[in-house]
């Protein structure tokens, strides 16, 4: 008999190799979800069962915690990030201090693993800041009548194509362009063989009503693809004969502006086409191209959360708009390392961090450190909202001026 929750022994686990199935169903359980095996193949091949791991009673899981092992580009660099993530708790052991205990100890062993920087999507936001996260990435969701989306007569769609092709050939060509584009991308993840498994998983289950991926690349004159493009339809016509597909485009990216415009000219022209939706950059120039902007339609929606867990190596990673000499004052209530002063000497080229006894400059909590980091969250505006000090006149225009990049990030990484 199950022993009643009240008085329930708790144990912090670590999830063996020969225990991942049933970890990952209680994680499934966890967020209203059936768990299917024979659709989480690509999900087992990258999972690290030393990095699950949770409470369980009498030897069933009541919570989750896990993480993957990831490189995420910073502006100018990289970063080796934690992607956290499965983070549950079962309704019946809440108020239990369970996912402080799970934070705290997922966080000791990512500075034990030398990852200056935790990830996250939150699909509660509210709950964790207080861990240390800030939102540093957003997403804009767009959508809208693709009678009404052609492009100004200016947008260069080049002297290429695009053309469908099969998954297999898509792929084969994608993996070499995603990672010539990923050093300009702040906030992107790097993909092994692995997670391109993962991120083109199209079994039954994870379509939602919507047809099976299709996909085509952009070549250039030469016939050289410089372009990829993945989407999916579904079909809104309810058994009329009347146009009324929706694509809705998974990615959409190229090493040029005009083949990324014909990318996009190909999905908004299929054949019965009546509508899109697709996730993209704050900054992205969709927009700016349509020769109807109004009829654009535009939903801000959370992002990647970052979490600093250790700040020097952490602030070296990346490079610096312009030229900054500034100590941050840092709090950190959960890690004592980050609770200090730093001074940050940076620029183009490269930057050095260093604890000093100075007083700062510029005083902020580790979760705005995080919002600011990769670039897209501007430090003046935090300024504005009262969380970050200014301690010596025009120290947050500096900040805001070095933590600029030339592109917002985005993450369209899920995991």
């Amino acid at each position: 008999m199950a022993t009643a929750p009240h008085l329930a022994d708790l144990e912090l686990t670590t999830a063996t190799p020969e225990r991942s199935e049933e970890f990952l169903a209680a994680i499934l359980r966890g967020f209203h979800h059936e768990y299917e095996p024979e659709g989480w193949g690509p999900g087992r091949a990258v999972a690290e069962p030393d990095r699950n791991f949770g409470f369980t009673v009498d030897g069933r899981w009541v919570s989750t915690c896990s993480a993957y092992t990831r490189t995420m580009t910073v502006p100018g660099g990289t970063v080796p990030t934690a992607a956290v993530t499965f983070v549950t708790v079962q309704p019946s052991y809440r108020r239990r201090g369970l996912l402080n205990q799970m934070m705290r100890h997922q966080l000791d062993d990512i500075a034990g693993r030398g990852e200056p920087v935790a990830l996250l999507w939150a699909t509660e936001p509210g709950i964790y800041g207080r861990y240390g996260y800030g939102e540093a990435t957003r997403c804009v969701e767009v959508s809208g009548p693709t009678p009404e989306s052609g492009f100004r007569a200016e947008v260069d769609l080049g002297p290429g194509s695009v053309g469908e092709v099969e998954a297999a050939e898509w792929l084969s060509v994608v993996q070499g362009l995603h990672a010539e584009l990923l050093p300009s991308r702040p906030g992107a993840l790097d993909r092994t063989p692995a997670w391109w498994a993962m991120a083109t998983n199209d079994h039954p289950s994870r379509r939602h009503g919507a047809s099976a991926y299709r996909y085509a690349l952009h070549y250039t004159a030469a016939g050289e693809p410089d372009g990829y493009l993945s989407f999916r339809t579904r079909d809104g016509r309810n058994g009329t004969f009347e146009p009324g597909v929706e694509v809705r485009i998974a990615t959409l990216d190229a090493l040029n502006p005009s083949a990324r415009a014909a990318l996009w000219r190909f999905a908004l022209d299929l054949d019965l086409v009546r509508s899109f939706t697709a996730l993209v950059a704050p900054d992205d120039p969709l927009r700016w191209q349509l020769t109807d902007p109004g009829s654009l339609e535009m939903e801000v929606v959370d992002g990647t959360y970052v979490r600093l867990v250790d700040v020097p190596p952490a602030l070296e990673a990346r490079r610096y708009a312009t030229e900054v000499d500034l100590v941050l004052g840092v709090r950190d209530r959960m890690l004592g390392q980050n609770q200090d002063s730093f001074r940050l000497q940076g620029g183009p080229d490269g930057a050095s961090v260093d604890r000093v006894t100075a007083e700062p400059d510029v005083s902020l909590d580790v979760r705005d450190l995080g919002a600011i980091y990769l670039g897209g969250i501007s430090p003046a505006v935090l300024h504005r909202a009262g969380l970050v000090e200014e301690r010596t006149p025009g120290a947050v225009a500096r900040l805001t001026a070095a933590f600029g990049w030339s592109q917002l990030p985005l993450c369209l990484d899920f995991f």
